[in-house]
Parts: C-alpha cells; structure tokens; sequence
C-alpha cells in the first residue's frame, strides 16, 4: 500500500470514530460528506468504466485499426479528453499500443487535461457567477500553459524513453495550445463545446450504470462480466474511503492550523480564503468554490491555475489511480500533479503581482 494511502486511510478512522462517539471530535461531518460521494462516484463511473472495458477489450482488431490511422498513440487522445474515473483510465488502457504510454496518457494525461475539459471547468463555470468567469478564465490559462511540464516530470519517473515522452507530450502540448486560442479568442463557444462533451459524459455514465444495474438483476441482459462489475464497486469503495480520510485531514487541517494559513496568506499576498481555497482544491476543486467569490483577486487567478492540475491530488482521484496502478505510477501521479499546479500558482502570482490581498474582514464588509 502507497504510504500517503496509509496515512488518509488512519484519517478515515478517525472519522469512523468521531462518527460513533457522535461528533466530540468535530471531524463526523467531513467523514459523512464523504461517505456521500460513494453513490455519485458510482453512478459516474461505473457504467463508463464496465463499457469501455468490455467493448475495447472484446474488439482488439478494431482498436489496431484506430491506432494505425493517428501520428501518436491513441490512448494520449482518450487521456485529453476524459478524467480517469469518468472512463478516462479503462479506455486510454484499452487503446494504449504501447504499455508505458497506455501508463502516461490512462494516470497523467487523464488527471490533468482529461479531467479540466469533461469535468473541472464544465462545473466550475457552472457554479460561478457570470462576473466570476473572466479571473477565473485567466487563471485556467496559466494552468494549462503549466501542464506540460507535470506531464513531464510524470513521464520521466514512468520511466519512458526519449522518443515514447516526446510522443505522448507534442499532441498534448497541441491540444493546450488550441484551449489557450479557444479561451482567448473564441471563449464562449469553446466553454459551449466542453460543457457539451461534460454533459455527454455525464448522461451517458447514467445511461451505461442502468444498462450494467439492469444486467445485474437480469442475467439474461447481462452485457458485461459480473466479475467486471465486483472489480468497479471495490475501486468505489476504496475511493470513497481515501476520499473520507482527505476531507477530514482537510478538516483538521483548516480548523487546527490557523496561524500557518495566516503566514502562508502573507508570503503569497493572498488573503486568508485563497490559501484555504488551495488546500481544498487538494482534495476536490469543487470544494473550493464557494469559497471562491471571499477570495481577493490575486487569490481567485492562483485557485482557477491551480485546478487545472494540483486539483484532485489528494482526493478521488488519488484513491482511483492507487486502486489500478502500482506505486511508481502512483508517485508519478502526484509528482506531476503537485509540479504543474505549483508551476501554474508561481505564474499566477507573478502576472497579479500588481493586485493586493484583500483582508477577509474588508470583503464580508
């Protein structure tokens, strides 16, 4: 097991026992809202996940012949489009033609560019106001010119050679550059095309869960192995406990430690929410939006590059890629995710460089 594994999984103890000594320790809460991931996450990747697996892998000819007509491994295009328990993992896997690739395009690729088109900036725009959207925007552009090199850093400790990175960057790097035209030039159809392949992704996950649901009381409608559909549920069920154990170290940690989030606030020129902003982006960006419009403006343009793709490190998604991959894949997973989001915070805050932080009390004013 990962050591960090280890460590969220003591969280979720934690709160296990919090939970039956009826909230004393004040962590019961973040423990339920974790337990409450479990039918959301199951409803969004189940159905995907058992799909992808059994019409990929029963059709070998066919996935050969999709290879054969790219410049570049077609996992690397499944990755770019997909987060990893949306689907993103099961097809890159099944399309990979080369098995460090299928590794780099199925854990980094989906983890950061997969998971800010089908998922993070589909529901942050979402959840924001419309006079939101603008810093917002900017920040997610200085997270998608920060990616690459995460992806970097990620495929070196993979262990790919030279000609195998250099594949599986260049068409993600087009892929970035094309978003960075789209948002600067054309933002409002390319957020109509994204939250589109969003709610493609999302109503079909619904429709595939009842398909495999329907097969599960009916065997005689059974489309997929059953054995196929016990492996998915495990992968929810660990999911959703690392998920519990990083929502009550979150917890902990923003109730116990806040004179440190006061002196980071001060080193980065950020107000108190922002740096708050970050650590429950570390777990799940969605957590970090309602905290967002309490942000100042430097603040709001660090949090929107972060979750390009810091966001998720420590949360689901960490669990998901613990419960597939083995440990080097795992230590990559975070080691690309941390390097770009950091990367993309540093450019943040060097082009807002002119913004001052904003004290909490003068906003709430």
């Amino acid at each position: 097991m990962n050591a960090l594994i280890a460590v969220l999984l003591c969280f979720a103890l934690l709160g296990a026992v919090d939970k039956m000594l009826n909230g004393v320790l004040g962590v019961a809460p973040a423990f339920d809202q974790g337990l409450a991931s479990m039918g959301p996450l199951c409803l969004s990747m189940a159905g995907i996940y058992c799909a992808a697996v059994a019409v990929l892998g029963g059709n070998p000819e066919a996935v050969a012949a999709v290879g054969e007509t790219l410049p570049f491994d077609p996992s690397v295009l499944a990755g770019a489009l997909l987060a990893p328990d949306m689907g993103g993992y099961a097809i890159a896997t099944q399309l990979a033609q080369d098995r460090q690739v299928g590794a780099y395009s199925a854990i980094l690729v989906t983890s950061t560019l997969g998971t800010l088109v089908s998922f993070a900036l589909p529901i942050s725009l979402g959840a924001l106001p419309a006079h939101e959207t603008g810093g917002f925007m900017q920040g997610v552009l200085w997270g998608i010119l920060s990616l690459p090199l995460g992806l970097l850093l990620g495929g070196l400790i993979l262990g790919m050679g030279p000609a195998q990175l250099l594949g599986g960057l260049w068409p993600v790097c087009v892929v970035c550059l094309a978003l960075c035209a789209g948002l600067r030039f054309a933002p409002r159809g390319c957020l109509v095309a994204m939250n589109a392949l969003g709610q493609l992704v999302r109503v079909g996950g619904i429709v595939l869960m009842c398909i495999v649901t329907a097969g599960v009381f009916v065997p005689e409608w059974a489309l997929v192995d059953p054995a196929l559909v016990s492996e998915v549920l495990g992968v929810v069920l660990r999911i959703t406990a690392v998920v519990c154990g990083s929502l009550v170290a979150t917890t902990l940690l923003m109730s116990r430690a806040g004179r440190l989030l006061r002196r980071a606030a001060g080193a980065l020129r950020v107000n108190e929410y922002a740096v708050v902003g970050l650590l429950a982006s570390l777990a799940n960006s969605i957590s970090m939006l309602p905290l967002y419009s309490r942000m100042d403006v430097r603040g709001k343009v660090m949090n929107a590059a972060f979750t390009v793709s810091g966001a998720f490190c420590f949360g689901g998604q960490l669990a998901f890629v613990a419960a597939v991959a083995d440990g080097r894949q795992v230590g990559a997973f975070v080691a690309a995710k941390l390097l770009a989001g950091a990367a993309a915070v540093c450019l943040a805050l060097k082009f807002t460089r002119g913004e001052q932080a904003q004290a909490p009390a003068e906003q709430t004013a």
